[in-house]
């Protein structure tokens, strides 16, 4: 028998407010890169984003998502044996905002609680490192991650991406353990880092050590992307998507769906050519919602889920990089 750790919910927040491109690109007139605006947003695929309200935070919208992900999984609160909370944008530090999240949604028989960051490829950390904890624990049969991101007050007015490309939201996702005679549900991970560009995203620019100085200025404590070239990216997407496949001998044909990170539209194309296939094989949402980070490849899923369902033994590959950067895939199994 094995111990499959499955998705049986879902769930994602998006705020009410959208902003289009036109909004970003007559700001960025006053610095002289109305041209240069233009090429990134079609070069990444942006639209619309949503963002936050004044009295939404980080802890906010995760509770919400977290409550559709309890919705459509037909469990309860009580059900959940384990939160894990995912943000490069916490509300607060301490608590942890799992702790937090546990209290909102009434959550009792969650005892363990923890939080984790590893930028935008958290929540695919987070469901890796629940299924491990899931397949040799048997006191973890549930466990409830949530991720969030508020990243528009953290985002420089002179930075094209952080404030012209990036979304507010937060996504959710029910994983649960079954004893089954056949492996399936999620199945293996592997990770990828180069250091080399540890200096090309940081937040807060000035570092947390310094951001009660009041000499600091209000933008040197928000997010600093230094430009730096990412066309990498397609080359080191598709090369660990296809060398995780061949530690459980597949290949990219048998992949029935890609989720991915939806930074970069064109990136992506890129490594779905790279793969062998096409657009068709994956969602992209980043046109609707912006960049929202470590929930990206989650909302995706949530957009599919909607409209699609998968069929059994299905294959799917998560992916997604976070700044510095890393890289993590996973690969389940319906």
């Amino acid at each position: 028998m094995f111990n499959n750790v499955h998705i049986v919910g879902v769930g994602s927040y998006h705020p009410q407010t959208k902003v289009d491109n036109e909004f970003f690109i007559n700001h960025f007139k006053s610095y002289q890169l109305e041209e240069h605006t233009v090429g990134l947003l079609n070069k990444l695929g942006r639209e619309t984003r949503t963002i936050a309200e004044e009295d939404e935070t980080s802890l906010s919208m995760a509770v919400e998502a977290a409550k559709e992900a309890l919705g459509n999984s037909g469990l309860t609160s009580g059900d959940i044996d384990m939160i894990i909370s995912v943000s490069d944008t916490p509300e607060y530090l301490s608590p942890c905002c799992a702790l937090l999240i546990k209290n909102k949604i009434q959550a009792e028989n969650a005892h363990a609680v923890f939080d984790m960051n590893s930028n935008c490829i958290g929540m695919l950390t987070a469901m890796d490192t629940a299924a491990r904890y899931m397949k040799t624990d048997i006191k973890f049969k549930r466990v409830l991650i949530v991720g969030s991101l508020l990243i528009s007050p953290q985002a420089r007015l002179d930075d094209m991406i952080a404030y012209a490309c990036t979304g507010d939201g937060a996504a959710a996702i029910l994983l649960e353990r079954k004893e089954e005679a056949l492996e399936r549900g999620l199945l293996g991970s592997r990770m990828f880092t180069d250091d080399a560009y540890y200096w090309s995203i940081t937040m807060p620019a000035c570092g947390i050590s310094k951001i009660s100085n009041e000499g600091i200025c209000d933008e040197d404590k928000k997010m600093l992307w230094k430009p730096f070239d990412f066309s990498f990216l397609s080359d080191k997407w598709s090369e660990l998507i296809s060398n995780l496949l061949s530690d459980y001998d597949y290949k990219p044909a048998n992949v029935s769906h890609y989720f991915m990170s939806q930074f970069s539209k064109a990136d992506l194309e890129l490594t779905m050519e790279r793969l062998g296939t096409d657009m068709r094989d994956t969602i992209y949402i980043g046109n609707k919602y912006g960049y929202t980070g470590c929930t990206s490849p989650i909302m995706a899923l949530d957009d599919r889920l909607k409209t699609e369902l998968f069929k059994d033994d299905d294959i799917v590959i998560f992916c997604s990089v976070a700044s510095g950067y890393s890289m993590t895939a996973l690969l389940y199994k319906w």
